[in-house]
């Protein structure tokens, strides 16, 4: 299941307003959103505990962010109310759900209009301000208990010297029975993003169809071991490519390249047994129109383990993010080659997660 078109030095860890702000993208005047800035080796990130806690930006220092944030849209309304009706906004960044997807008002009474409904997102998760503090070079985020999800969040992001920033999400089961959830981390990158995973073959790639019929589902390529998407819309004649593929990775990893920047990130590689049925461990939804980037996005997405939680139980997954200069042609053939040869070698989280 999808979603409905949008709308719309580790050393150095400084809790900062926007307008102040030293990011990668222009800030713009005035602000009310609190960001967290933290540089580690030759990568800087940007965390906000509004909207649910996201990453705003992260990158090579003096580069492009590869994360895609709307910072003018955070500006302008910093502090929506938690409602469904606002959950979907489009501030996007990187963000953590419940999966899976069909599920989301299944489990609550607050909004019964929306039983059986899969969208929007989860008010709790994606609008709420979270409490946030910093120690050193890590910082953690805390947010309140969900009626719908009966879980509350807590994101910890560490960034080390080396460059690598781990992320971890903990669900705890706030209700006095079982619930049962998967974590699904959501990191939306630029539309002019190739986007990378390893499968064993075709047969791990699987699709649904895009949400109107007029738009033009993706169509991943398979070489090498690789599933990769071209982002230059080559071909497609609907007014936007839209639709998401789940796929069934042969390693812990998945990758962005965009910007003269490889986007690494490398996690846990599950049994498929482990992953709801529903949902794939690693899933790209493309929401793309020609001419047309503000309104464009893809999404790199990983579900950990499908659980069920006794009460006051917790459950964790963390993803090790790292991004290093590529020189490279933008073509799969020259990405498909630096995978081979030299991506791991530039991963400053290596051994971690895979």
């Amino acid at each position: 299941m999808t979603r409905p078109l949008l709308s719309i030095s580790g050393n150095v860890c400084a809790l900062i307003l926007l307008a102040a702000c030293a990011a990668p993208q222009e800030a713009p005047e005035p602000a009310d959103v609190t960001y967290f800035q933290t540089d580690g080796g030759a990568t800087t990130a940007l965390i906000t505990p509004s909207f649910g806690g996201r990453v705003a930006s992260f990158g090579l220092i003096g580069a492009p962010s590869v994360v895609k944030f709307d910072m003018d849209l955070a500006a302008a309304g910093p502090h929506p109310p938690v409602d469904p009706s606002r959950s979907a906004a489009p501030y996007m960044g990187a963000t953590v759900w419940a999966g899976p997807q069909s599920d989301w008002w299944n489990h609550q009474s607050e909004w019964p209009q929306l039983a059986g409904q899969g969208w929007p997102p989860d008010p709790y998760v994606s609008l709420t301000e979270l409490t946030g503090e910093m120690e050193s070079n890590r910082i953690t985020l805390e947010g309140p208990g969900s009626p719908v999800s009966g879980l509350s969040l807590r994101k910890i992001f560490s960034h080390a010297d080396t460059g690598c920033l781990t992320v971890t999400a903990e669900a705890t089961n706030i209700r006095d029975e079982p619930v049962a959830w998967d974590i699904w981390n959501v990191i939306r990158v630029q539309p002019d993003a190739w986007v990378f995973a390893p499968v064993a073959g075709e047969g791990d790639v699987r699709y649904t169809p895009p949400n109107s019929p007029e738009f033009q589902p993706p169509k991943l390529g398979v070489m090498e071991g690789l599933a990769f998407a071209d982002p230059s819309l080559t071909g497609v004649t609907a007014p936007r490519r839209e639709g998401k593929a789940f796929l069934t990775p042969s390693e812990g990893w998945m990758a962005g390249f965009v910007d003269g920047q490889v986007f690494l990130v490398t996690f846990d590689l599950l049994p498929t047994e482990d992953i709801h049925p529903e949902q794939g461990q690693v899933e790209f939804y493309f929401t793309q129109a020609p001419g047309d980037p503000a309104t464009s996005v893809i999404e790199m997405e990983t579900h950990a383990a499908y659980r069920t939680l006794a009460p006051g139980e917790t459950m964790s997954a963390t993803q090790y993010w790292s991004v290093a200069p590529y020189k490279g042609d933008m073509t799969a053939e020259a990405i498909a080659a630096f995978i081979r040869d030299g991506m791991m070698q530039s991963n400053t989280c290596r051994g971690m997660g895979m």
